[in-house]
């Protein structure tokens, strides 16, 4: 069964959060060349400095030891190049299992 991360992002300003939702659109394809689905990534009505993104990592895997591997990846450093790491505050990480009878198990 697939194993998924709900990942808060909190950012600096709303021209950060803008910015990081560009970056999110190029994760997509970096991730996915790592075996990381990303099943969608929003912004949040009660917080305009806020992105969630949902990701699916195969059954087995590691969720940490996969998004290290990502960060430490050209894939990601192309992705972020020009992107003032510092307009990320703090990412807070929550890991989900589907429920038997699940849409996403």
């Amino acid at each position: 069964m697939a194993i998924y991360h709900l990942r808060h992002y909190f950012l600096a300003s709303e021209d950060a959060t803008i910015a990081y939702l560009a970056i999110w659109r190029a994760h997509v394809a970096s991730l996915g060349a790592l075996d990381i689905a990303t099943e969608g990534f929003f912004t949040v009505a009660e917080n305009a400095c806020e992105v969630v993104a949902l990701l699916r990592f195969t059954e087995g895997t590691d969720p940490g030891q996969a998004i290290r591997a990502y960060m430490a990846s050209p894939g990601f450093a192309q992705v972020m190049a020009g992107f003032d790491m510092s307009q990320i505050r703090r990412v807070e990480v929550q890991t989900l299992s589907p429920g038997a009878g699940s849409p996403l198990g």
